[in-house]
């Protein structure tokens, strides 16, 4: 291809990658995720196993994916992504409500196809279209896409969460058909899929904008076993690369600490908007607020990679991460809510400097396998936090009840603020442990 054509497909798929990433990541039911699930007819416990089926999925896949990115092409992977996202809609979309064994079987279909489209779509993405950016020479340009594709993918999660919990409503839907001169009146039960069909519509985007996406051709196979014989070679290779690479060791491991940790909390938030006393109809609004710190923090992020230091970047996160879970931990009654943002800001600097320099610094030929590590590690640091979070837990609730069982909210509550003031000491001992942990792998020199 001519310059002009190089520079024309990293245009068109940087446009493409943006509005992939955008309705990919928001979707409509994420304000009401927890609740949607139980409306349809699942017990809690179910909600827990379909979570762990998710997870699993995606700690499976992660890595093959990858590899088979780099071994099969990148744009093939995200159109299985953007395939799998319209089939896991769909599967909530003729699920029957109340509908037994067969609501739950369909909810474990759709829980594996997410998992699979996540670990399809992970590092795939930002592999394409840094090569294409690297292929015209415009490399230097990354850390500014980034910074656009988060501040665009936090204004659609902004939206999402706004629409998704509004349509959700029916006093809400009731209200603006009587505005507009409705006297038509729905009732909640006909609203429960309303945000699926909105996310089903997204994904049909999101497919499409996959289809756009241009990719040099890769390497022909003989067979499918070759293809992946290959892929796991590539798999090898990139763990070995990480291993003995001091740079993408330091920033998987500093990604693993800021990110499960932060994750654990975000999992936690509405428990912990309940013990400051904020009143339940704020709890979207403030997800939604949250979300839109997307917009100028990855431009924060951008000066700070361009003018600083990883270690000094990384050190600088850690302490706002760290005053924040302090923060957390006195639980204050409304104020409360002010060391979160330091939570928030956080996940999503660690978020913007790692895809920053994991593509940076990986190979291009096994760039999505390097990525799709990032997402390997991350995604079981948090399960294992996950674990050991259950089991402090326990032993809080078997500390203050003798007999193991609380006794009302009031208890519950209590126990959450206890287990609060653990956090800040388990990240200052991680922080101390990935240090050790470089210096022993690498040594002082490095």
């Amino acid at each position: 291809m001519s310059d002009s054509e190089l520079e024309r497909v990293a245009q068109r798929n940087m446009r493409a990658f943006t509005l992939f990433r955008m309705f990919f990541s928001a979707r409509f039911y994420y304000p009401i995720y927890a609740l949607l699930f139980l409306d349809y007819g699942l017990t809690l416990e179910q909600f827990g196993i379909l979570n762990g089926v998710w997870a699993a999925t995606i700690v499976l896949l992660e890595v093959p994916s990858g590899a088979l990115a780099d071994t099969l092409g990148r744009r093939k992977l995200l159109i299985v992504a953007g395939v799998l996202m319209v089939l896991e809609m769909a599967m909530l979309l003729v699920a029957p409500i109340g509908g037994g064994t067969l609501l739950f079987s369909l909810f474990v279909v759709n829980r594996v196809l997410s998992g699979a489209a996540e670990a399809a779509a992970s590092g795939a993405d930002e592999a394409l279209v840094y090569d294409s950016l690297k292929a015209a020479g415009q490399e230097s340009r990354w850390g500014h896409v980034l910074e656009r594709v988060q501040r665009d993918t936090s204004l659609a999660f902004f939206f999402a969460m706004m629409v998704g919990a509004a349509v959700y409503d029916a006093d809400m839907v009731n209200a603006v058909l009587l505005f507009v001169g409705s006297s038509h009146v729905v009732a909640p039960e006909q609203l429960i899929k309303l945000p699926i069909a909105l996310t089903f519509l997204s994904a049909l985007i999101v497919l499409a904008m996959a289809l756009r996406l241009q990719e040099r051709p890769v390497e022909a196979h003989a067979s499918v076993r070759a293809a992946l014989a290959k892929s796991w070679r590539q798999s090898i290779a990139a763990s070995r690369w990480i291993w003995v690479t001091a740079f993408p060791f330091g920033v998987i491991l500093a990604a693993m600490i800021l990110d499960g940790t932060v994750r654990q909390f975000l999992v936690l938030a509405s428990e912990y908007w309940n013990v400051i006393e904020l009143p339940i109809a704020s709890y979207g609004l403030i997800g939604s607020g949250m979300a839109l710190m997307g917009v100028f923090v990855p431009r924060m992020a951008r000066k700070m990679a361009d003018r600083y230091s990883p270690l000094w970047n990384f050190l600088f996160v850690s302490a706002g991460v760290l005053l924040g879970l302090v923060g957390l931990s006195m639980a204050i009654p409304y104020w409360g809510i002010l060391p979160t943002i330091l939570l928030y800001a956080g996940i999503q600097m660690t978020g913007y400097f790692v895809s920053r320099y994991l593509n940076e610094a990986a190979p291009s030929e096994q760039r999505a396998t390097v990525l799709s590590f990032r997402g390997l590690s991350t995604n079981l640091l948090f399960a294992a936090i996950a674990l050991m979070y259950a089991g402090l837990i326990a032993s809080i609730r078997s500390a203050n009840s003798p007999s193991g069982r609380g006794n009302g909210a009031d208890f519950e509550n209590t126990m959450f603020v206890e287990s609060l003031g653990w956090f800040p000491w388990y990240f200052l001992v991680s922080v101390c442990a990935v240090f050790l942990l470089y210096r022993l792998r690498f040594g002082k020199s490095r």
